[in-house]
């Protein structure tokens, strides 16, 4: 038999590429949303049809009641399932896959999606009416938030709580899309209590040589066996009062209570299963041309237009500087009216101030030497800027000014937090920028070496 490193437990898939049959295990679906056993005690009222709460369903309408009952689901969406009863399979069957982990939560089934972050998937076979199967993280987020009364104050988590709520006479111990999600958490377990560590729980979903058909009633069987307070012939045969009615009806039949057999298939039966119609192949092709027609549609129509889009897209990102280069042009202009005679590189004139002296005149260097505790909120408030090889045309100024200033004294640790805060561990040595400060810093490290040189722990010279 096939293990879980034989068949990957999560479909991946490229962008664009439909889920087959095959991907889907279409006919282990059929199989289950198609049994006509009413022995699943649904605790919600029916929005199907109208039956009353706790009433005995298939598993087909306890997994769909359940969505409907969900507050993540759309008054759309359940007016959908409600009126088109094979959309509201399709849905249910995909919302399965997702629920035992065999969807990949990137995946999205609707050609309308615009996010980059998720992938496209045409599913043929569940889409053949007018209804959305939406994306996977919406499908596990409606599963996710059906509330059932009894898993008030806590809700069941683990196998162990559904067994003991079982035997304390809750039943069912919780709802069925999360009692499901808890299977497949405790597969490995699973595995080795009821199938002897040959199959994973998370194999009968995918593509492996056991029929379709023996696959489907063995998930019905292990649903039961944790949903229903099933009992068991095999463990306490002389001790049923009900005569055999609570027996699991989806055991074998020759041993009631045990989990039914698993068929295996040879090559040739296997080639048979989940085999993709040709109808399905072209609804695959036109949803993905589709798809490409929406994704055309969405890019800029022609070039000119999209280039007013990039320039403006460029000022929303530099408005803030644009904005203080402005001001500082003004206030260059305002100095200029009331002393027209400017001396510029030795020269007088009427010329007006370049910006980027203007700007020293009224906007205080980042690199300008302070005492730590004034120098804080600056660190904080300044700007963030990817790293680039070259100095920017407004900044190359501030690293001339401040490579001529100096200012008080710093102690080593203020110095270390200038350079840590300051410094672009990027860039060249000789682009650092040397100062006063630097050089004492240097020499204090000379003298502390010095004064440590020679005593202990120094090594002996060679």
């Amino acid at each position: 038999m096939s293990s879980r490193r034989q068949s990957p437990k999560i479909l991946k898939k490229s962008d664009n590429a439909p889920l087959t049959r095959a991907d889907l295990q279409y006919d282990l679906l059929t199989s289950l949303f198609s049994d006509t056993n009413e022995v699943f005690t649904d605790p919600f009222p029916s929005q199907i049809d109208a039956r009353p709460a706790r009433s005995r369903v298939t598993f087909r309408d306890l997994y769909v009641n359940a969505i409907m009952n969900s507050p993540k689901a759309s008054k759309l969406l359940k007016d959908k399932m409600s009126d088109t009863p094979v959309f509201a399979t399709h849905f249910a069957m995909l919302s399965l896959l997702t629920n035992v982990g065999r969807i990949n939560t990137t995946m999205s089934f609707f050609p309308e999606m615009k996010t980059t972050i998720r992938t496209y998937h045409p599913v043929p076979a569940l889409q053949k009416t007018s209804g959305s199967l939406q994306d996977a993280p919406r499908l596990k987020s409606i599963l996710k938030a059906v509330v059932y009364d009894r898993d008030n104050p806590k809700i069941a988590t683990t196998l162990r709580d559904c067994r003991s709520r079982i035997e304390t006479g809750i039943s069912p111990p919780t709802h069925i899309a999360n009692l499901i999600f808890i299977l497949a958490n405790e597969t490995v377990s699973v595995s080795k209590l009821h199938f002897s560590g040959e199959v994973d729980f998370l194999d009968l979903f995918t593509s492996i040589h056991l029929s379709s058909d023996s696959r489907a009633r063995a998930f019905l069987w292990l649903v039961h066996n944790y949903y229903e307070a099933a009992f068991q012939l095999s463990e306490h045969p002389e001790s049923d009062p009900a005569g055999g009615s609570n027996i699991n009806p989806f055991s074998n039949p020759s041993r009631p209570g045990e989990r039914p057999l698993l068929h295996q298939l040879t090559d040739a039966e296997a080639a048979l299963e989940n085999v993709d119609p040709d109808d399905e192949k072209e609804i695959s092709e036109k949803l993905i041309a589709q798809r490409m027609q929406l994704l055309a549609s969405q890019s800029p129509k022609d070039h000119s237009k999209g280039g007013k889009n990039i320039i403006k897209d460029d000022e929303s990102v530099i408005s803030i500087e644009s904005a203080i280069k402005t001001k500082g042009k003004r206030r260059s202009a305002a100095a200029t009216g009331k002393n027209k005679n400017v001396t510029i590189n030795g020269s007088e004139g009427d010329q007006p101030t370049p910006s980027r002296f203007a700007d020293a005149q009224y906007r205080p260097s980042p690199y300008q030497s302070t005492p730590l505790q004034t120098r804080q909120p600056r660190l904080i408030a300044a700007p963030i800027h990817r790293y680039s090889p070259y100095a920017r045309p407004h900044e190359r100024h501030w690293v001339n000014v401040a490579r001529t200033r100096s200012g008080p004294p710093r102690t080593l640790l203020e110095h270390a937090w200038h350079v840590v805060a300051r410094s672009d561990p990027l860039a060249d040595s000789e682009d650092e920028m040397e100062d006063e400060h630097c050089r004492n810093d240097y020499v204090q490290r000379l003298n502390i070496v010095c004064r440590l040189r020679g005593k202990s722990p120094t090594p002996e010279p060679e």
